[in-house]
Formats: structure tokens, C-alpha cells, sequence
């Protein structure tokens, strides 16, 4: 597992059966976001195309502008060819987040070849990425 915890938001990165989970706490920050993708892609059991989910369940967004979901989307677009054709499930509990996700996601279309789909519950996120 790799922890981190500097400024406002704090990750952690496990492997399970399978697939990733990014675990957020806290207010989100731009810069951690680059983080986030920088310990997915360096953890020994990264391959490109393994899927992952994004558990933001404890994430408060609304610290983000618009203009720091663009730069979120840099660096999905700078990590693409170190993420691969994977899939990527976002888990949401609250409404803010749900909504930054889904202007995440559409800001990101084209930019990597990652499949996202956005959940609020993670039994049915796991099942999604578990599905070929």
C-alpha cells in the first residue's frame, strides 16, 4: 500500500483482485491529483490496463474550479500511455463530487483511452470493473 499525506489531501493505493483503489480524503488540491497518478502508475503491480477505481467517498471537492479540472485533466492526458486502455470507476457519496466528476469526465474525453464510469455505490463499481 502506498500512503500520502501532504497538504490538504491524503491517498492511499492498494491492489486488490484484480484492480486498484485510490482511497481520497480531505479537500482536493490540483497538484495531488498528478500525485494520485504518479503512485498508481509506479506501484509494483501496475501494468497498463488494469482498472481501478477512484474512491472519493471522503473527498471534499469543492475547493476546484473549473480551471483546476482542466489542469486534472492535463495530466490524465500526460500519464495516458502509462494507464493504457483501462477502466476507471469513480466513487461518489455526495452530490458536489458527482457533478465534479461528470464535468471530469467530460473534459477528459479524448484525451486517454480510459473507460470511466461514475457510481455511488461501490458494489456496483467493482462489478462494472470486473466485466470485460
Amino acid at each position: 500500500m502506498t500512503n500520502a499525506k501532504e497538504a490538504s489531501v491524503e491517498f492511499s493505493v492498494q491492489y486488490h483482485d484484480g484492480y486498484f483503489e485510490v482511497q481520497t480524503f480531505g479537500d482536493a488540491e490540483v497538484g495531488k491529483f498528478r500525485d494520485i497518478l504518479e503512485a498508481l502508475v509506479t506501484h509494483e503491480k501496475w501494468k497498463p490496463g488494469t482498472s481501478f477505481l477512484i474512491n472519493h467517498t471522503e473527498l471534499n471537492s469543492a475547493p476546484l474550479t473549473t480551471d483546476d479540472m482542466r489542469d486534472i485533466v492535463g495530466h490524465n492526458a500526460q500519464y495516458s500511455g502509462k494507464v493504457g486502455k483501462s477502466k476507471c470507476a469513480h466513487l461518489v457519496a455526495r452530490n458536489l463530487e458527482f457533478g465534479m466528476a461528470r464535468m471530469w469526465e467530460i473534459l477528459v474525453e479524448n484525451k486517454w483511452d480510459v473507460s470511466e464510469k461514475l457510481f455511488k455505490s461501490r458494489a456496483e463499481a467493482i462489478a462494472w470493473l470486473s466485466t470485460y
